[in-house]
């Protein structure tokens, strides 16, 4: 079978299970919905998986309530296949579903160029923007025509995945995307307004956390920045408020990359790294145990915080020495 195949079992197979990578952002969720809707629009049995809450950020997709989170849930589930949308490697993946995996065969649908194709079909496409697009790709091929809650999630992986179309890579075929997902009649400042424009206040008092820790390295490139659960629990918010604050850090003249660090729990730290091209973070992550893409990536560590920081600006300044 080749990557081919994939619309044709889209079409022939009757019960799949979606899944997603852990600490989902905007591409990841919108694709699991999108894949879960169309198929069911289509007549098939589908089971999006993700063993963590999404996060209130995307409270407003189509379809959020179908997803499973008690792995026993699936106990009585027989697949015929697993898709796996927008996870880099298989250690990644939300949800436990090691008891079907020595019977049923994955589909791996990524665009990060890190991917080990660990599916036995894999479309993995660097070059796209998100892997949104190659959900509706796949979805078009297989006869699905795109309705207006399917259209919404795929929208909303395309919009926060290219940063709002400012993000490198954008191009013609990335517009052109945009308006085909459009076409189903729903209003683009509709799925905008909320990604961006909604946020709660308590995140507004972790962006001043945020700033007001800032630190400058590396002659002004590197700006670095802290938060910690306690930060979250002091001003009432989740986790996941913290999606995209890390934005914050690099847009400013002469930084190259922007570093938030959260200490997630006493034992965790998780790091975000948005970078504008000279450092490649999905390297510096994945020298940590982490991945992602040249100008987005993230890990989670075990290491203490400032030890953690310490390491990651000295992997940093030797690659940017190098190049």
């Amino acid at each position: 079978m080749t990557t081919n195949d994939i619309h044709s079992i889209l079409k022939s197979e009757d019960r799949f299970i979606i899944v997603t990578h852990v600490n989902p952002d905007g591409d990841a969720v919108g694709s699991l919905l999108a894949m879960h809707l169309a198929l069911r629009e289509m007549g098939k049995k589908s089971w999006p998986v993700s063993s963590e809450k999404i996060p209130d950020l995307y409270c407003f997709l189509p379809g959020l309530d179908d997803i499973l989170t008690d792995t026993d849930q699936l106990a009585t589930i027989k697949p015929d296949w697993i898709i796996s949308l927008d996870v880099a490697t298989e250690d990644r993946i939300s949800g436990n579903i090691s008891r079907f995996r020595e019977t049923t065969q994955l589909i791996n649908i990524d665009h990060h160029a890190t991917n080990p194709h660990y599916g036995q079909l894999n479309l993995i496409d660097h070059s796209a923007t998100s892997t949104a697009e190659l959900v509706f790709q796949v979805l078009t091929k297989a006869g699905y025509k795109l309705s207006v809650d399917v259209g919404k999630c795929l929208y909303t992986g395309l919009v926060t995945d290219t940063g709002c179309f400012r993000f490198s890579g954008v191009n013609t075929q990335t517009m052109n995307l945009a308006a085909r997902l459009l076409e189903p009649g729903f209003d683009s400042y509709e799925i905008t307004r909320l990604l961006y424009e909604e946020y709660p206040l308590s995140r507004l008092e972790l962006e001043r956390l945020l700033l007001s820790r800032i630190e400058i390295f590396l002659n002004g490139s590197i700006v670095v920045s802290t938060l910690n659960y306690e930060d979250f629990q002091r001003v009432g918010a989740p986790l996941s408020d913290g999606e995209n604050l890390v934005d914050r850090l690099r847009e400013n003249r002469g930084v190259e990359a922007g570093i938030l660090m959260t200490q997630i729990s006493d034992e965790i730290v998780r790091v975000s790294f948005r970078s504008k091209g000279l450092v490649d973070v999905s390297a510096i992550a994945a020298s940590f145990g982490g991945g992602g893409h040249r100008r987005a990536a993230g890990l989670r560590s075990n290491l203490p915080l400032d030890e953690l920081k310490e390491k990651i600006l000295r992997t940093i300044e030797k690659t940017i020495s190098e190049s």
